[in-house]
């Protein structure tokens, strides 16, 4: 592959292989195989780095590494890279692309091929980096985990889904071997969008052709009973058709989408009959709760005909120019992750963006359905962390560690897992009564359970599967007069100082507030607290913790406490009126709050000022978190149908500052 004058587009490379080989000619004429790079994600969010590497016979004959894909200077796609016949056309060519996602090492997908060079002709093989096959490939380890590299120090990279000889194709598993005979004839217009590869060839508008999209439902009861094809209903047979997904692909303002070919075994097929034939992975991610549904959007002239192999995707990834790139505006927030089920707390990192889905129910009871998910800071579709969860509550990171730890409250457990996926979850300590909130601060875990009304500590050691918890310490109550402690709900902490929220009787003033410090608790506030449930600490340079701040769900308050030495000032409320407040975080200039009601995210000066709603008319607001960059937080959608369904419209969502 080959970068042009602004690496705008990627032209032709012929690499001829009979210098490579050294075989002895068997006559013919030469000709060429043009593979093509193709992608129906968005770079670099789902995909940073792609590997080619091509044998002939064993014989390395190329292998370079293309990274930063979608930044200036990056090569572009779709990307070609030819072969020349070898002296021996029946020599074998294997051709394997390895995409990764945070470097080199982060491998997600293989995508392999073996065939041969066609005499007398140019033809034309397409290897598309495809979301259905997102996980396809993993990196070679030794028996303590760590990677195995070659005599270059790459990362050696196996086939995870396919056994030996078969290959990733749409989510499914087919024969890496393609007879060269049958593949077609190589014409720039047929890759490069009618152009010619120097950035004029028109590409796919994906958010502004499906932005008027309806959703096609899946037929999952045929499919349940014959696995063999996955089927949806068309309005009609001129549609351009996406998956949608939960973070990866190409996202606008509230859905991602992974547009599909037209016409294509790898994408769909229109039916006489008016129905959609989708790959098979289509249905059985679906079936799973691993894609929200498949959107489908009237086709016509232009950008926005209907998307075939032909017509590539814009973006900043594109080698063709001529056409738009809809992407939400820096002033609007952009999806983090989108079709979740009850996202109920979330924390952020230099790592990425973890949450967890809470459980749904069945006669009060909860499913064993929640889970643990992350993602980077950009997006992307979710790496599972931890599943089948009973019921999960609040969580932790130690990125340092690199491990999440979460409350499980039907199971009484604190629960752990590596935060990177390729572990199971294990209860760290079990038969507690109902953990809710949990913080970390350096080695040490703080929760809160809400039955017993105790709020516990313990000291971590050890790390990766080895690490442990210490003796547990509970530590004491305030002294409140006349207000019963009850419902421990979220806690903070940071060195030396912890501070919790007891929330009470849901609309009454039995709230309080309460910080642990210099060796004692303390209450912050007992008097007029209408459910207290989010709190956050604020913290200095060092890490030192200068004042609490929490949020009233029933109250709609916001207040604040400046922590100096061993004590805890006066409570102050800030803000009134603000509605149920469900989430707040503090950064260096400003407090944030989400009030679920309204529908807000909103912004308060510390020093004082005006509020400013950053977003409006969101889906019940929840937890926040902020960072250097952004602002964070989470959208719990709907509530469960009547029949117990859960609604998968939460969503985890991003804003610049």
């Amino acid at each position: 592959m080959k970068r042009t004058k602004a690496a705008s587009a990627a032209a032709v490379v012929l690499l001829s292989l009979a210098g490579a080989a050294g075989a002895a000619s068997c006559g013919g004429s030469k000709g060429q195989l043009m593979v093509v790079f193709q992608t129906d994600m968005s770079l670099p969010k789902d995909i940073d780095t792609i590997r080619v590497e091509a044998t002939l016979d064993g014989s390395v004959v190329y292998d370079e590494t293309f990274e930063r894909l979608g930044t200036e200077g990056s090569i572009r796609l779709p990307a070609t890279l030819g072969f020349l016949t070898p002296d021996d056309p029946t020599q074998s060519l294997r051709v394997r692309v390895i995409a990764s996602r945070g470097g080199a090492d982060g491998v997600r997908l293989l995508r392999e091929v073996l065939t041969t060079v066609p005499e007398g002709r140019t033809a034309t093989l397409h290897m598309p980096i495809q979301f259905l096959c997102d996980g396809s490939g993993e990196v070679e380890r030794d028996a303590e985990g760590n990677p195995l590299r070659d005599a270059q120090g790459k990362v050696l990279v196996k086939n995870s889904t396919c056994l030996a000889g078969e290959s990733c194709v749409a989510g499914s598993c087919v024969a890496r071997e393609v007879d060269s005979k049958v593949l077609p004839e190589f014409e720039p217009a047929d890759v490069f969008g009618g152009g010619d590869g120097d950035n004029d060839g028109l590409c796919f508008d994906t958010v502004r052709c499906f932005a008027s999209a309806a959703s096609a439902p899946l037929d999952l009861d045929a499919f349940e009973e014959d696995g063999s094809a996955c089927r949806a209903v068309a309005p009609g047979p001129d549609v351009n058709v996406a998956l949608l997904t939960q973070g990866g692909g190409i996202c606008g303002g509230s859905a991602c989408f992974v547009p599909l070919d037209a016409e294509s075994d790898a994408g769909y097929r229109a039916e006489a009959d008016g129905t959609l034939l989708l790959p098979v992975a289509v249905c059985k991610l679906a079936a799973e709760g691993k894609l929200a549904g498949i959107a489908v959007a009237s086709a016509g002239e232009g950008t926005c005909r209907r998307k075939g192999t032909d017509l590539p995707t814009c973006g900043p990834w594109s080698s063709t120019g001529g056409g738009e790139y809809t992407q939400p505006g820096e002033a609007q927030p952009t999806p983090i992750a989108v079709a979740q089920v009850h996202p109920v707390s979330l924390r952020v990192s230099a790592s990425g963006v973890t949450w967890v889905s809470g459980a749904t129910f069945e006669a009060d009871v909860p499913r064993q359905d929640g889970a643990l998910k992350t993602t980077p800071l950009a997006g992307g579709e979710p790496l599972l962390v931890g599943e089948a969860q009973a019921s999960p509550r609040d969580l932790a990171v130690d990125a340092e560690r690199g491990l999440v730890f979460w409350t499980s409250a039907e199971a009484g457990a604190l629960m752990v897992a590596p935060l990177g996926g390729g572990g199971a979850p294990r209860a760290l300590l079990d038969d507690r009564d109902q953990p809710e909130g949990l913080s970390l601060s350096g080695d040490e875990l703080t929760w809160t359970e809400l039955r017993s009304g105790g709020v516990f500590r313990a000291t971590l050691s050890g790390s990766g599967a080895d690490v442990a918890l210490g003796p547990v310490e509970e530590l004491p109550p305030p002294a409140v007069s006349g207000v019963e402690l009850a419902s421990p709900y979220r806690v903070a902490s940071a060195p030396g100082v912890a501070c919790w929220t007891y929330q009470g009787t849901l609309g009454s003033e039995e709230g309080v507030v309460a910080c642990y410090l210099g060796g004692e608790t303390l209450t912050v506030a007992a008097a007029g607290q209408f459910t207290p449930r989010e709190i956050a600490l604020d913290v200095d340079d060092q890490g030192n913790a200068t004042a609490v701040y929490w949020v009233t769900f029933s109250g709609g308050s916001v207040f604040r406490a400046d922590i100096q030495g061993g004590d805890v000032s006066a409570p102050e409320e800030i803000a009134a009126g603000q509605g149920d407040l469900n989430g707040i975080a503090v950064d260096d200039a400003n407090v944030y709050w989400t009030s679920r009601d309204a529908g807000e995210v909103v912004r308060l000066p510390k020093a004082g000022g005006e509020r400013a709603v950053l977003a409006s008319k969101q889906l019940r607001p929840g937890d926040i978190a902020v960072d250097d960059a952004a602002v964070y937080w989470i959208n719990e959608g709907s509530s469960a149908q009547e029949d117990g369904t859960p609604a998968r419209d939460g969503a985890i969502l991003k804003l610049a500052k």
